[in-house]
């Protein structure tokens, strides 16, 4: 019996591994675009085209999407254990950069920015905006109001800073969404030539 069940363990740590590591693959051929932002430590708090690493966004449909949040000298995301403040979150207000030369297709601002723990689900991407990126949508959501720099259909250039990370719409604390669809169909990404899941750490 002893044996069986350390036989299962092993069998099942075996198959998460091998899910974790095919997380960082996307199908199709993805999209590389450079990192949206500077300056620090970000760390991919989900990611992956893995349910196992991406849980929140599979349920949602959107399995190749990320979120990302940025790290303290000390590794963590935020200043205190789930700290009620948005300045205490490393990323909140952090500048945001286009990741690609295109254009913008849309563009929403306006929405509130809530306390952590408070997710907006009428409004589930919050503040956002939208690039066209050659022949590939990429969104870029839950920004802070009132810090979005660009207009629907204005040409920006990749590193063009386009607004600041908040915390507004279905989140659970400040990060950034980004995420990718061409024509009707999900998209892969890839930033820099690097292949992103979660737990992928990434310094500027």
């Amino acid at each position: 019996m002893r044996v069986s069940l350390s036989l299962l363990s092993l069998l099942l740590f075996v198959l998460l591994d091998l899910l974790a590591i095919a997380a960082f693959q996307q199908p199709g051929k993805p999209l590389n675009l450079s990192f949206p932002l500077a300056s620090g430590s970000y760390y991919v708090l989900q990611g992956g085209s893995s349910p196992i690493t991406n849980p929140f966004h599979a349920a949602g449909g959107t399995t190749l999407a990320f979120d990302i949040v940025k790290l303290n000298a000390i590794g963590n995301r935020a200043r205190g254990i789930a700290p009620q403040s948005l300045a205490a979150y490393e990323i909140f207000g952090e500048r945001l950069r286009s990741p690609c030369a295109g254009t913008v297709s849309f563009v929403q601002d306006g929405v509130q920015d809530h306390p952590p723990g408070t997710p907006d689900a009428e409004h589930p991407a919050g503040n956002h905006l939208v690039l066209k990126c050659g022949d590939t949508d990429v969104l870029l959501a839950h920004l802070k109001r009132g810090t979005i720099a660009v207009k629907a259909g204005q040409v920006v250039s990749a590193g063009e800073v386009v607004g600041s990370v908040g915390n507004s719409g279905n989140t659970l604390e400040p990060h950034l969404h980004i995420s990718a669809t061409m024509g009707s169909a999900e998209r892969g990404l890839t930033f820099e030539n690097r292949r992103l899941s979660v737990n992928s750490v990434v310094v500027r």
